[in-house]
């Protein structure tokens, strides 16, 4: 039987009149809708507290490793910069001095970054796979660790 089938039941023994134990009914009915989203609500905040705890603790004990991925990005930034900002000036100022000619020194220096640019971009390439599998492994770590703290809860109410 429903709660509400129980109540309907008790109130009809009583001298009260129709519309009192409408108004009791509504009452008590919108005490046990709030009371049930209420129940669902705090169950929800501790599954997602609990991942948030989780991720934080996964966070920490990758922070190594994500300092590591973060120092490779920033060498690889820097040592693109410099390249572009100064070393390829020392090579093309290097062509000059030498007496190369210009056509053969631009054929030279576009080459050369061009490789230089693949082999950077491979870098870069491999830091961000690194990066990818890092944060993948992460987001399955939080996942089984938030599937085993809503398990429970999702058991008691089937």
């Amino acid at each position: 039987m429903h709660v509400i089938e129980l109540i309907d039941g008790y109130l009809s023994t009583t001298e009260l009149d129709a519309s009192t134990r409408e108004s009791i009914k509504r009452v008590i009915k919108n005490n046990l809708a709030e009371s049930a989203t209420t129940g669902h609500i705090k169950e929800r905040l501790s599954i997602l507290f609990e991942y948030e705890k989780n991720y934080l603790g996964l966070i920490q004990e990758f922070k190594e490793e994500i300092k590591f991925v973060g120092a490779l990005q920033e060498d690889l930034r820097k040592e693109r910069a410099k390249f572009f900002s100064a070393t390829l000036k020392e090579v093309s100022d290097t062509l000059q001095d030498s007496q190369v000619t210009s056509e053969v020194a631009s054929k030279w220096i576009q080459e050369l970054v061009g490789s230089y640019t693949k082999s950077l971009d491979f870098s870069s390439g491999l830091v961000e796979e690194n990066t990818f599998d890092m944060i993948g492994e992460i987001r399955r770590q939080a996942k089984e660790s938030v599937d085993k703290a809503g398990r429970p809860n999702r058991n008691e109410s089937e």
